[in-house]
Parts: structure tokens; sequence; C-alpha cells
């Protein structure tokens, strides 16, 4: 019985393979946009208020940076917590000197080589793609200039968002992922706010996955 058994698994499997050889070759497969069941139309000035409504809602600590610069915002941010061991990406496009931290740590490097730093750090800074207003989250996608764990590890999460980048749905970040990277990242995140369950006794509980503190700031 179990010599049928195997050759009917080897014959299924073997139908399996050439099937998708043969859809791989179909001239009528195209790939299509996702369907947006949310799409709206909303002016910029609209989106950024519900965005930050929603991400305010969501437990994001929401910061808009006028009138100084990012690393005076980033400063008042980590001054408050009396935070002082900072981990960051080589992506992040900032004066590194001008924020006050006593130690500094480029994460570009194996994780096996800075597991220590990465558990063991205040704070991160990651540079956020895009928003979403109609969810209230933002949209991070790792890369070697800025890996998954910088938004995961550090007790406070510090992120940078861009005003302009704002869009109105999921389908719509996730289309423009695609439009700008030939081959998709290697993890996309939704970051919702700091990392939180209520699994413990039904109380919430924050950090248990993640960052138990998160600042998005908002900037031209």
């Amino acid at each position: 019985m179990s010599s049928r058994i195997e050759k009917i698994s080897q014959r299924s499997k073997g139908q399996i393979l050439e099937r998708l050889k043969k859809a791989y070759k179909m001239p009528e497969f195209e790939r299509k946009a996702s369907i947006d069941p949310v799409a709206h139309i909303q002016k910029s000035d609209e989106m950024l208020e519900e965005m930050k409504r929603k991400m305010t809602d969501n437990k994001y600590i929401v910061e808009q940076c006028d009138g100084i610069s990012l690393e005076s915002k980033i400063n008042e941010i980590v001054k408050s917590y009396g935070y002082q061991k900072m981990i960051y990406g080589e992506s992040l496009e900032l004066d590194i000197n001008k924020i006050e931290a006593t130690q500094k740590i480029c994460f570009n490097q194996e994780i096996e080589n800075l597991r220590t730093d990465v558990f063991h750090s205040d704070f991160s800074i990651v540079r956020a793609r895009v928003g979403v207003s109609s969810h209230g989250v933002a949209l991070v996608h790792s890369s070697k200039m800025q890996p998954r764990m910088l938004s995961l590890a550090p007790t406070l999460c510090i992120m940078l968002l861009k005003k302009e980048n704002i869009v109105g749905s999921l389908v719509e970040a996730l289309n423009l992922v695609k439009a700008e990277n030939e081959v998709l990242p290697s993890n996309i995140l939704f970051i919702a706010g700091p990392s939180r369950t209520a699994d413990i006794e039904l109380i919430t509980v924050f950090g248990v996955h993640g960052s138990q503190k998160v600042h998005i700031i908002l900037y031209e």
C-alpha cells in the first residue's frame, strides 16, 4: 500500500510541476495592479490629518518638525526619556554628530556580529517609505542599509516620514513599492505603533514583539 501511495505522490508532484511550467509560458498571463477596496480621493492635507488622527489612535506619538532640524527634534525626544545608546542604519541621511547620545552604533554588519548592541540599544531611528492615512500605519521595508531589527529590538523607535510621502490606502502603498523595486524587498512592515498584546489576562502589555514606544516625526 505504501509503495502505491508513493507512486501516486510522485505522479501528482510531476503533474503539478508540469502545470507550473506551462502556466509560466501562458501568453495571456499579465501582472495586474492590486484592487484597492478603500480607494478614495483626498487632498494631501486631508490625508495628513486623517493619518495623524489614526496614528494617535494606534498609540503612535506623532511629532511635527516645524522650525527646527530633524536632529534637534530627535534630541528633544531622546532627552525626555534619558536614553543614551542609539543604533541606526547606513541610509539614515542625518548628521549623526548632531545626535546627542553617548553610544552611536551603525547597523552595518550581520546581526551575529551586533546582536548584543542591537538588543541592548535604547533607541533606533528609521525612515518610513510612506504613511497610510486609511489605517494610520507606516510602511518600512528592510534592506542592508536599514535592517528589519532596527524597528523591532530597541525600546524606543523614532520614525521619520516626509509629509509628501502619505498615501490613501494599503494597496496604494504596496503598488508604490512594487513600482520602485524590480525585486521586492525581503521584508515589508506595516507598523501600527508600539508592539502590544492583550493575551496576558486581558491586560494590554507593550513591547512584546517590538518597541514599547514609537514616535513618528512628520517633516517637510
